[in-house]
């Protein structure tokens, strides 16, 4: 491997749902997908797991974290914005490196 390359800025996906998303209102969404890099990825999970719904108040739990591939981004964000889910960037979690 080389020591010099870096990982690709948007190389994952991680989908946390509302633990009590089932009682949102119908319009409301699930949870939210966070596009981030594996270097960050335990950052965002702990930093998630003291979040709150703003739709309820209930905790976050991470469900599923999923490789992204930068030239389907646009594909992957329709595909979790029809499942209920807000899109964010890890910088709207954790800040800038």
């Amino acid at each position: 491997m080389c020591e010099t390359c870096e990982e690709p800025r948007w190389s994952t996906w991680s989908l946390f749902n509302c633990s009590n998303y089932e009682n949102h209102p119908e319009d409301a969404e699930i949870g939210i997908a966070v596009i981030t890099n594996m270097e960050r990825a335990a950052m965002i999970t702990s930093t998630m797991a003291e979040r709150i719904c703003t739709v309820c108040g209930a905790e976050f739990e991470q469900v599923v974290e999923e490789n992204a591939l930068t030239p389907y981004l646009e594909h992957d964000i329709e595909r979790f914005k029809s499942s209920g889910y807000a899109i964010m960037k890890d910088v709207e979690i954790v800040g800038e490196y």
